[in-house]
């Protein structure tokens, strides 16, 4: 993964909204006293409300009340983590007066003022959910981040901490980007625990804006580096900002020199910042004010040498100025000694590379032997192919209640929705679905900050401009956006939208220039959501809840061939004879870079890495580029009680003109290059984009197709997905094609009036034209094609 070399001074990238704290939005924070104070009053009182509502029988008994009440805050005052108070209320409740699950719950998180799990919050869980008492289920994602730590402390102080020369990198530290539940936390406590020598040797810090609370659960964090805002924090003076600078330096200074917390006193001390988007605040007139001023106080020269790790939801990390240092400096004089002692290295001018190596989607797998429960649904057999954090949560008997949450972040309604605001007004929650079954491409690096910090998107790569992210497999949001698209559908006052809306939408998000397709064009990101959405129609009819994800091929393919039509399945259900069940379970579409699909697919018939794919739920894009297929996803042939997977291959051609015999001939080309590679397989050449249809572009898939897979043999069909399709998905591809073809037009105006009216040639319709020279042609890059969109659609599209 690349990085930028400079970055934006202006910081017109940088989304007011990336760098809100988890805990809440971040507003006009009061002061430390104030805040504690307010905490204690709400937990004194959530404690009297226990009381009179659970553990009297007669409220005017006021010495029992009062016992009771002194019982409870000296059992918090011990630093009783929150399993233990449950415990403890539930003991000391009446038996004839005992609360629910939830109201326990709520109740004993009021009383330790745990309030990172208020559902308003739009936190599913606390930062140290299950930390301590969760096996790591593999190491791999730790040796590659020791590793990490360790290449840039040697590569940034190793040529002599007194050398005048500057080293290669701004400072030394490195950032971790990525959605909630992901295991960052988890990966620095680890890696505290088990990567302490006498070379290297850890801190881990937790940032916030709140003082501790007095009984964590978990005691995950050695310390807190607590964010405060100061009385000057809007005065803009230079000599203000210096001050405050000199501040921040002093808490750093405190908090790493008292050796005694330090085990092997290391020549190299790592500190690991979780949650540092908090660090990102504007104050005296900069924005990530305390953020750089951390990141001034490492290149110290001092005793040890100390890097740092910053981890967090916010792309902001990533893009800020870093030309300005001088402004938070004390004077230098003449032997370029700070006024204060202080003195730097050098600045270098690049950042160290991000860590992006987290590997945890379906690492929970690792840890049990998968038994599927005769009462199981598709989903919940699921669940731990998905991100860690959730997987745990339903092992804890957690996940159910946090759904509500959850969705709310998936529609970008992290910090609950304000009064008066509603998600469908902000075509970003609508993206934010939408990414997450089918992956949108790339975006400006703001729309992508609030993808990841309010949502489950996860940062791979950043530049000045654009960021590029991905939506992993992760069966419980796929579900969840399943359940936005289908009509019928809701979760607490959250309702599912009509399909042709999201649809509707989606033409609103790439016309509007806020998203380009990363892989192809349009094409492939509309054949994908028009697979899912039929798949949808057969799935809710199954079962309302969404539980279910495995549909009959057959049933599929009849709604597939025409447009989404219900009637046509029905047709079919009545004609269908018993026979082997062939199902697909996919309900999301992720991306996949591997390279080695390109020649050879013989790999995508792993038996293991299908029925993943299958449990899962998931398909997946090729790399862009890839010769000939577009789209992976599994299918299941069941016989008696026997499963075997095999992969339906896409390869998708979204153009105006794709004739019979061009489409045979790729069928022919996908079937041989399927069975050279020893691969049963079913091909599928997906052809839209059509504006009139033909007798001959009919799709091929039939009863036939049924008993050939059934047989083993490699199978090569056509699927023509009407104009007229119940999704609008067709027509919705040739408004968006029609606005780029008319840019395209007005480019290349001169050219196409070269070609009109000189020796009797007719004109060229230009759309066709267009179309067919692209047709073989490599994509232009997505970032230029990006920009370019942006540009033009804020202008109306020039006419022919």
């Amino acid at each position: 993964m690349s990085n930028p070399t400079t970055e934006r001074d202006d910081n017109s990238n940088m989304d007011e909204e990336s760098v809100d704290n988890e805990q809440g939005v971040i507003t006009a924070a009061p002061t430390s006293d104030e805040v504690q104070q307010q905490q204690q009053q709400q937990q004194q009182q959530a404690i009297i409300d226990f009381v009179e509502k659970y553990a009297l029988t007669d409220k005017n008994i006021d010495v029992i009340r009062q016992d009771r009440i002194s019982l409870i805050q000296k059992k918090v005052h011990k630093g009783t983590s929150l399993p233990d108070l449950k415990v403890f209320l539930r003991d000391h409740a009446l038996d004839n007066q005992q609360p629910s699950d939830k109201e326990l719950d709520d109740f004993a998180r009021a009383i330790l003022n745990d309030y990172e799990h208020n559902d308003s919050t739009g936190r599913a869980v606390t930062i140290e959910y299950q930390i301590t008492n969760t096996e790591l289920s593999h190491d791999c994602d730790l040796v590659s981040f020791a590793k990490h730590v360790e290449t840039l402390a040697t590569e940034y102080w190793n040529n002599g901490s007194n050398s005048k020369k500057a080293p290669p990198y701004v400072a030394p530290y490195f950032c971790l980007i990525q959605s909630r539940g992901m295991g960052k936390t988890k990966l620095l406590y680890e890696y505290r625990n088990n990567y302490s020598t006498k070379d290297f040797e850890s801190k881990l810090l937790l940032v916030s804006d709140m003082p501790p609370n007095a009984a964590s659960n978990e005691r995950v964090f050695d310390d807190h580096f607590i964010i405060t805002r100061s009385e000057e924090a809007d005065e803009r003076s230079v000599e203000v900002r210096k001050k405050e600078a000199q501040v921040i330096f002093r808490r750093l200074d405190t908090l790493v020199n008292n050796d005694l917390q330090w085990e092997q006193n290391a020549p190299f001390r790592v500190l690991l910042f979780d949650e540092a988007q908090l660090l990102l605040k504007e104050e005296f007139g900069m924005k990530a004010f305390q953020f750089r001023c951390v990141r001034l106080w490492l290149r110290k020269l001092q005793k040890h040498k100390y890097v740092a790790v910053f981890t967090g939801t916010s792309s902001g990390l990533t893009n800020f100025e870093i030309e300005k240092d001088y402004l938070f400096l004390p004077e230098v004089n003449s032997r370029g000694m700070m006024e204060d002692g202080m003195k730097l290295r050098p600045k270098g001018s690049t950042l160290f590379p991000h860590f992006v190596m987290l590997t945890t989607i379906g690492c929970q797998i690792q840890l049990r032997q998968v038994t599927t429960s005769p009462d199981s649904t598709d989903y919940d057999d699921a669940i731990v192919h998905g991100r860690p954090l959730f997987s745990i949560m339903n092992d804890h008997g957690d996940l159910e209640a946090k759904l509500p949450n959850i969705l709310r972040r998936m529609l970008l309604l992290h910090g609950g929705e304000k009064e008066g605001v509603n998600w469908e007004n902000n075509l970003r929650g609508w993206f934010s679905i939408l990414a997450t079954r089918v992956q949108m491409g790339i975006t400006p690096i703001a729309v992508a900050s609030d993808l990841v910090a309010k949502g489950y998107a996860n940062l791979t790569h950043v530049s000045p401009d654009f960021a590029h992210f991905t939506y992993l497999p992760d069966p419980v949001c796929a579900r969840l956006a399943m359940g936005m698209m289908t009509v019928g559908w809701n979760l607490g006052d959250k309702q599912g939208k009509s399909p042709s809306e999201w649809v509707r939408h989606l033409g609103q998000i790439y016309s509007s220039g806020l998203c380009l397709p990363e892989k192809g064009g349009f094409g492939e990101v509309l054949a994908a959501l028009y697979f899912l959405l039929c798949g949808d129609i057969l799935r809710h009819g199954h079962d309302n809840d969404l539980k279910t994800f495995s549909v009959d091929l057959d049933l599929c393919f009849a709604l597939l061939v025409n447009g989404g039509n219900t009637a046509a399945v029905m047709d079919k259900k009545r004609k269908q004879s018993s026979k082997t069940s062939i199902t697909l379970s996919c309900i999301q579409f992720c991306r996949n870079y591997l390279r080695s699909y390109e020649t050879d697919w013989s790999s995508l018939g792993d038996q293991q890495f299908l029925r993943q794919l299958y449990t899962s739920g998931t398909g997946f894009f090729t790399f862009a580029g890839c010769p000939t297929i577009d789209a992976v996803f599994p299918l299941c042939i069941r016989k008696d009680t026997s499963d075997k997977y095999i992969p339906c291959l896409l390869s998708i051609k979204s153009r105006n003109f794709f004739t019979h015999e061009m489409v045979q001939e790729l069928c022919v080309h996908m079937k041989v290059q399927a069975e050279n590679s020893e691969l049963q397989a079913l091909c599928v050449v997906v052809v839209f984009g059509l504006s009139v249809q033909s007798k001959n572009d009919e799709s091929t898939f039939s009863s036939d197709t049924y008993s050939l897979l059934e047989k083993g043999e490699t199978v090569a069909v056509v699927l023509r997905i009407p104009v007229d399709d119940v999704f609008g998905i067709s027509s919705m591809y040739q408004q968006l094609t029609s606005n780029t073809d008319l840019m395209e037009v007005y480019g290349s105006h001169s050219f196409i009036r070269a070609h009109t009216g000189t020796d009797d040639s007719p004109a060229l319709n230009p759309k066709v034209a267009l179309r067919a020279s692209s047709a073989g042609s490599k994509q232009t890059p997505a970032e230029s094609l990006l920009h370019t969109l942006s540009e033009q659609l804020k202008q109306s599209p020039p006419s022919q």
